[in-house]
């Protein structure tokens, strides 16, 4: 037996940013449901017990579980309609509508709505994506892992742990496990810093006085049926192993936090067109893919260093979906938005609509600057610009663009770092 449900729009996913477009489309007066395959709603947050979230729309700083109440809390007032448990196997286009087949436990469920957002996050890198040889033992975890093991279940994934990765997920969980009481930490990573934000490195790592190893990466892991150690090696500029420098280095579990990868494959199978620097969709100035009235927020489109940020996205694409329901109108031809060569990736990707606000980019920049200016171009003159204190490839950059400027620029601008 099939069960209907028909919708104005249905968001896949119920992490933060899912929750927030279905809060603000609620918000709106649209009719829309949440779909998440999990147990519960709330996403990645729920087993993210450190503060820090919230602070830009909360005003201050909440647990992750306690920032996703605010919005589960909301749609419960809303009285929108959530399944957990189902799974959305198919997207398929119907005359005006868009079909979800979606499968769970009650059985399976055929959705029609005009709108989809995409709000399905990132996986983890895994060992085999960056090449680390050896034995495949019990033992080897991802970061994210390790912070539902040790945050919802009390499970410890070692006594003497190595971390890979020098990044934000990889340094809090280091926190965590030295505070629950790990005998032995080693956090290792190829850059010759840490890749994630300085508050992290002062908070999570200095003031613990937690030993790390940069430009130094993991070869081989070693074990039978459990790790034993691995095969650790210095590298050089160019991350390339130095001959000679191989040393065995003793440990019980080894905890990969090597990067995140958006969730896009079903939308590429659809027929969504995907950015080669983000790994997420291709998205306009409403983060709607190249596929009409479907959006994607939050880590979807690249991963976020704060979810306030985040669900900013899910914000200004509750808007987007407004604009599409009521059919306003778009341009006859968008004006793409291109990084310049100092610049990493940049969301979004062109500009598609008429009328509206000013223009949020969210960029990343390739180099380390101190006071540079976030530039924008249109035809080699410049258009606009901004002034940081400093500007480096592990902080994701934010700026508003006033739309005026971009339609004075039909053949496109470029967005670069100075």
């Amino acid at each position: 037996m099939v069960i209907e449900v028909e919708k104005d729009a249905v968001v896949i996913g119920g992490g933060p940013s899912g929750l927030a477009a279905a809060v603000r489309l609620a918000e709106l007066g649209y009719r829309v449901a949440v779909v998440e395959s999990g147990d519960e709603l709330g996403g990645i947050l729920v087993q993210c017990i450190h503060d820090g979230f919230g602070t830009k729309f909360f005003g201050k700083a909440l647990s992750g579980p306690e920032f996703a109440s605010e919005f589960i809390g909301r749609l419960g007032e809303l009285g929108v309609e959530s399944w957990t448990h189902t799974y959305v196997a198919r997207v398929r286009r119907e005359g005006s509508s868009w079909v979800l087949a979606a499968v769970s436990p009650k059985g399976v469920f055929k959705f029609r709505c005009k709108a989809v957002v995409y709000a399905t996050g990132c996986r983890e890198r895994t060992p085999f994506e960056i090449r680390v040889g050896g034995t495949r033992p019990a033992g080897v975890y991802t970061a994210g892992l390790v912070q539902r093991l040790v945050n919802l279940y009390g499970i410890l994934p070692g006594k003497r742990v190595l971390i890979v990765g020098g990044g934000d997920v990889g340094m809090i969980v280091a926190r965590h496990l030295y505070l629950e009481g790990v005998e032995e930490l080693l956090i290792v990573f190829p850059e010759p810093w840490f890749a994630g934000l300085p508050r992290n490195v002062q908070q999570c790592v200095l003031d613990f006085g937690i030993p790390f190893r940069p430009r130094t990466i993991v070869k081989e892991i070693v074990g039978k049926e459990r790790v034993e150690g691995a095969i650790l090696a210095k590298v050089d500029e160019r991350w390339q192993p130095i001959k000679g420098t191989e040393e065995f280095y003793p440990c019980d579990a080894v905890v990969f936090s090597v990067g995140l990868v958006p969730n896009a494959s079903q939308l590429e199978d659809m027929g969504a067109e995907i950015d080669p620097r983000t790994r997420g969709p291709v998205v306009n100035e409403y983060f709607e893919t190249t596929l009409e009235g479907v959006f994607a927020v939050g880590n979807l489109l690249t991963p976020f260093d704060y979810v306030d940020d985040a669900v900013e996205t899910a914000f200004i694409a509750a808007e987007g979906v407004s604009k599409y329901l009521s059919g306003e109108a778009r341009r006859e031809k968008p004006v793409p938005l291109r990084p310049g060569p100092s610049v990493r990736l940049l969301v979004p990707h062109r500009v598609e609509w008429v009328s509206g606000g000013d223009i949020t980019l969210f960029l990343r920049p390739h180099v380390e600057k101190e006071n540079p200016k976030i530039s924008v171009k249109g035809g080699g003159v410049e258009l606009y610009h901004v002034r940081r204190r400093y500007a480096r490839p592990s902080l994701m950059e934010r700026i508003e663009l006033p739309r005026s400027l971009v339609e004075s620029s039909p053949e496109g601008v470029v967005v670069d770092v100075e």
